[in-house]
This record gives structure tokens, sequence and C-alpha cells, in this order.
């Protein structure tokens, strides 16, 4: 009972442990998985506003190079030339971007319209902002956006200065921003919560996601403290990507220059929202920890004993159910450790057993290393006594018992008599005796000191008798008064120093 008390209480040791490190394990695995998304979410974020920044930057371009294309015929055609007027007629419709083409006007108050409209009395050419606008523009330019009156649109003026003269002309495109208003809603399709292009000096939001705030100031736009906080990062000229508090939790912001425009391209995306999916999973993962640490337990208690009982076979010798040589040598330096300087090893060698496997055949010869090991299994059987099979017909024994010479010296006189005793009978032409090395704990420091000793002592009494015993100087004079104070006996004893 109390080594089954001693299993479970270990059980539980071992579960007290192990489910702490299993919650930790996944505690920090969850913090690394979220730390990956929200890399990997900010990665998206800064790809997918640099991808649409680009395919407006494009339409920019496009747009630009069709009103450089005009410009350039207008001034190689002349302004008297009939035939300027007919292409700007052409303009109307032709273009998504300006529906109603182009127009132009001069210093003299003359403006053509290539949409047919014709201005009021009170029409003054160079009071016009594109006008003004297309004073400083020696190429076509996109001017300061504004919201169209009649159709409620945000549109620009692309504007350039005519190289024509005497008259200092201004040829303009109305330019409205629908393609600007479908980017920003493609782009809020996935995490992506907010984009919107804004406009430099005015902040007049262009194009929004949120359509009821197109066309308004962005620092008015809304009470949306998200709106506020990226006016300000504006206001201090920060590009590219920051967190910053929303109204819901903290926002990923990325901002963009728009080349060739003084527009910003802003896409924003809720921490909150990205973080949705794993806390999903969080809960029933640490619920399915919890399970698993119970069932770990209960999987731990009930196979403790196959666990021990498969361990316990790989550290025997499958012929003689002896410990082999990694199970002897465990066993050993566990005892060392105990106590360094008590006990002794006697390694052991049968000697003539390849008589036996070459006279009588090697199933004999199992069978007579499976005697041999049941004699040292039944004889040194008490309490700190390791037997083992080093291989072959290699034994050894440790004796972690404080043994006196004169109990060593009868035990091994009587384990002798009893191999010959079990042996001389059966096997009367092959002579099995034994061989026995000796080596004192008290003599060596490590286990591989004392194997060695006892080794060198076994080959000394292969050839000087059955048994050698390593000792010290002053352990020799010693052992040698025993000797001496002993009566003569039948066991040939050398000594090694």
């Amino acid at each position: 009972m109390k080594t089954k008390r001693h299993y479970i209480w270990a059980n539980i040791k071992l579960v007290s442990t192990i489910v702490p490190i299993v919650l930790v394990m996944i505690i920090i695995y969850f913090m690394l998985v979220r730390q990956e998304i929200l890399r990997l979410s900010r990665e998206k974020l800064a790809l997918e506003s640099q991808y649409y920044a680009e395919e407006l930057n494009e339409w920019v371009d496009s747009v630009l190079n069709e009103m450089t294309i005009y410009k350039d015929m207008i001034e190689q055609l002349g302004l008297e030339n009939e035939a300027v007027y007919e292409l700007m007629y052409t303009s109307a419709g032709a273009h998504a971007a300006y529906p109603y083409g182009l127009y132009m006007g001069d210093d003299s108050g003359n403006y053509f319209d290539a949409s047919g409209w014709i201005p009021e009395d009170d029409f003054v050419v160079t009071e016009r902002d594109w006008y003004q606008e297309g004073l400083a523009h020696s190429h076509p330019a996109f001017g300061e956006p504004y919201v169209d009156a009649m159709t409620g649109g945000t549109c620009v003026s692309v504007t350039s200065r005519l190289n024509t003269s005497p008259a200092v002309t201004v040829l303009s495109a109305d330019v409205y921003l629908d393609y600007a208003s479908l980017l920003v809603n493609e782009v809020t399709y996935d995490k992506i919560e907010h984009a919107f292009f804004i406009s430099k000096d005015s902040r007049l939001i262009v194009a929004d996601s949120d359509a009821s705030l197109t066309g308004t100031v962005l620092s008015a736009a809304n009470e949306s403290i998200l709106y506020q906080n990226i006016s300000k990062l504006i206001d201090n000229g920060q590009i590219g990507q920051t967190d910053i508090l929303g109204d819901e939790s903290i926002y990923f912001v990325n901002i963009n220059m728009i080349p060739n425009t003084d527009w910003y391209f802003v896409t924003c995306m809720n921490r909150n929202e990205v973080l949705k999916d794993l806390w999903r999973i969080e809960f029933p993962m640490t619920v399915i920890a919890v399970i698993a640490s119970v069932l770990l337990f209960y999987l731990t208690s009930r196979f403790s004993k196959e666990m021990r009982t498969i361990r316990t076979k790989a550290r025997l010798d499958p012929l003689t159910k002896l410990l082999n040589r990694e199970g002897f040598e465990e066993l050993v330096r566990l005892s060392l450790s105990d106590k360094p300087e008590q006990g002794i090893l006697m390694i052991m060698d049968m000697d003539n057993f390849k008589l036996i496997n070459d006279q009588l055949g090697h199933p004999v010869g199992d069978q007579v290393l499976r005697e041999f090991s049941s004699i040292l299994e039944n004889y040194f059987n008490r309490n700190k006594d390791i037997v083992g099979r080093l291989g072959g017909d290699e034994f050894a024994v440790f004796s972690g018992r404080d043994i006196s010479t004169a109990e060593m010296n009868d035990m091994l006189k009587k384990f002798i008599s009893i191999v010959h005793q079990n042996f001389d009978s059966k096997y009367p032409d092959q002579k099995l005796s034994t061989s026995i090395g000796i080596s004192l704990a008290a003599e060596s420091d490590t286990y591989e000191l004392l194997y060695q000793n006892a080794d060198k002592a076994l080959y000394e009494a292969k050839w000087n008798g059955n048994l050698f015993i390593f000792l010290s100087p002053l352990s020799v004079l010693f052992f040698l008064l025993f000797l001496l104070s002993s009566p003569p006996g039948s066991l040939f004893c050398s000594v090694y120093q």
C-alpha cells in the first residue's frame, strides 16, 4: 500500500508540475499568435493601402496624360484655328473622369466650354479659381478639390496655362472623383474599417467609405475620436502607419501621400476586429487545456504501472532477467551518490564457459547462464544488493551495505562453494568455476574508477586464483593481518595494490 501511495503521490506531483507548464505554454502560444496576427494585419493594412494608393495614382496619371495630349494639340494648332474648337467638342462625353469635357478662358474675358454651357454676364474668367490655379501650372495639374454645386459630388479642376499669345489662356476640365469613391469602398472589404481621401490644405474629404462624410472637412467630419486623432497626425505631417485611439478601441492607421496631387489616402483597421476571431478560440482552447490536464492526470495514474514495467524491461537483460549493463550502472551510481564510501563492487567471470558452448552447444550455454544468474539473484538478495549481467559470461554484483572484511571473506567463500555444488555434478568435464575481482567503494571516487579497479582485480584473479581484491596500501596491511589471523581455508585470495 505504501508503494501504491508513493506512485499516486508521484503522479500528483507530476501532473501538478505539468499542468501549470501546459497552461503557461498555452498562454505564451496565444500571446505569440496574437502578436503574429497583429503583425500580419499591420502588414496587410500597409500593403492594401499602398496598392490602392497606386491605383489612384495611375488614374491621376491617366487623366493628366490625356489633358497633356489635348494641351499639346491645341498649342500646335493655335487658338485661331477652328480645328481647336472641334477638338475640344470631342472631349465632351468622351471621358468618364471629366464627362463635361474641356473649357478654357483668357485674361481678355473670352471663354469657351465644350459642353455648350454659356456663363452669365457677371461671369469673370480671371476671378475663377480654376483660372487662378492654371496660371501657376505650365503642365496639367490637379487643383484644390471642391463640392460641385450641381451634382453634390466632389470634383477637382485639372488646369494648365496654354503656351499661346497674345492673351493668357488657361485650359481646364472638371474631374469628378467617382473613381476615388469606388476605391475606398473596395479597400474596406476585409478588416479595414475606414478609408478616405483627403486634401492636404482644405482637409476636404474627397471620398470616404462612409458616403455621408464625403465633402465634409476632416476636423469637423463628425464627433469621431478616430477622425479627430487622424487630423492631428496630418497636422504633424506624420505619414506611414501609427496606432491611435479610436471610438471603440485602438486603430491601426496608415497614411499615404498620392503623387501629383495634394491628397492623403487614409486607411484604418480596428484592433478588436482583428483579434475577434482569436478570442473565439482562446476560451475553448483554455477549456480544452484544463480538460486535457485532467485527462493527463487520469492517464498518468492509470498507466503508471505499465510505464514502470516498460522502464524496468528496458533495463533488464532479456536472457537472464537480471539488470543489463546500463541498468546496473544506473543503480550503482545512485547508491554511490547516496553513500559514496560504502559498498563493494564484484565483477565475476565464468571460467571455462567457452567449453560449454563449444562442446554442448549454445542452448546449453544459455541455460548455464540462466542457472548462474539464479544463483546470483538468490544469494545476493539482501537490501542494497544489485545484481546484473554485463554481457556474455560476465556478471557484476554491488553490495551497498557496510560489510566488514571478515563478512566479505565468508560471503564469497560460501558463494564459490554454491557455484561448485550446482555445476560440478552437471558439467564435470567442463570444470565450471568463477573468478571474482573486487573493488571497495571507499577506495574509489567514481563508478568508472570503481569498475576499472574491479576489472583489474578480475584479470589478476584469472591468473592467480578465484578471488582478487583491489585495496589501497593501507587497506592491504589490515587485510593481510586478517588473513594471518584467520584459519586456513579452501578460498585462494590474491591482493592487488
